[in-house]
């Protein structure tokens, strides 16, 4: 097997495989390994028709995520195995579904598995997010309708695009700044974010930003992973804004993905604040994901 770099290029040659599975797993969306692929080393290869991505982070073992495409898994589970085998490495597997562990086990007996919580997907019904109706609502109803009621007659929804890219990042880098919670880890995905809106046109991505009085205050962006569900990789406003982050992910829904039935908002990453956050727009399931102990 020969590991290859993601690039931009990439994205031609793994969509086709990509498209060919209905899955719901944010992690292999093209849009996050472009994303990330500054944070960690993430390569790919293709084996039997599927796709197998492997990941590394600075000084650990490498990881894999299961095959995808409509090849041959277990002839490429055998082939990973032998490379694995040839490169004296553990067999590491991540983001796994439970559906795939037997088919892992039948090619590599020795390796165990364990639910990774913080990793698991929060998913939501796109009508839900949008109409905000109900009693399980009130509350980011009521932040909305604060925006909107304060700011009558002064906003506007704008889609995303390499027009407005550059003011995006320097927005972004202005709340990162500003952000007492400032680490390493924002300012890595600050990183990613611009990278992407570089290349944004050229990603497939869709995107949106909320200006007030002129001046964005909220921005956004996701794809669309299969005929029944998005993701969104990307939400950020304006602190000091009541109700920006309410007012962005219905207009970025609304706008972007009215078209899907579900929403993929990603994982908390065991973060108490992003959990609390998740959680209170009322998920209609998680997607859990597990990994070798």
């Amino acid at each position: 097997m020969e590991f290859i770099p993601i690039t931009l290029e990439s994205r031609q040659v793994l969509q086709p495989y990509l498209q060919s599975e209905d899955y719901e797993i944010s992690d292999i969306v093209f849009g996050n390994l472009y994303l990330w692929k500054h944070a960690r080393e993430i390569t790919y290869a293709i084996e039997s028709d599927c796709v197998v991505v492997q990941t590394r982070y600075e000084g650990e073992k490498p990881y894999f995520f299961y095959p995808f495409g409509s090849g041959d898994k277990e002839n490429a589970l055998r082939a990973l195995e032998k490379y694995l085998r040839d490169k004296n490495l553990p067999p590491r597997f991540e983001s796994i579904e439970s559906k795939n562990i037997d088919s892992i086990k039948s090619v590599f007996s020795q390796v165990e598995f364990e639910p990774r919580v913080a990793r698991f997907d929060y998913v939501y019904s796109v009508q839900e997010l949008i109409k905000l109706e109900g009693r399980k609502f009130h509350k980011k109803k009521n932040h909305l309708n604060q925006f909107l009621q304060n700011n009558e007659g002064k906003w506007s929804y704008e889609k995303m695009s390499a027009s407005n890219a550059d003011e995006i990042l320097s927005r972004g880098k202005e709340w990162l700044e500003a952000n007492p919670n400032k680490n390493q880890a924002l300012e890595i995905e600050f990183v990613g974010i611009a990278n992407t809106l570089k290349e944004y046109e050229n990603l497939g991505l869709k995107g949106g930003v909320v200006r007030l009085e002129s001046e964005i205050v909220a921005f956004s962006f996701g794809e669309v992973m299969s005929q029944k569900m998005a993701v969104v990789h990307i939400e950020k406003a304006n602190p000091l804004i009541a109700g920006a982050y309410q007012i962005i992910n219905r207009e970025l829904l609304a706008n972007e993905f009215s078209a899907v039935e579900l929403i993929n908002r990603e994982e908390d990453l065991g973060i108490e604040g992003l959990r609390r956050a998740k959680k209170s727009y009322n998920p209609i399931k998680m997607v859990e994901k597990y990994g070798t102990k």
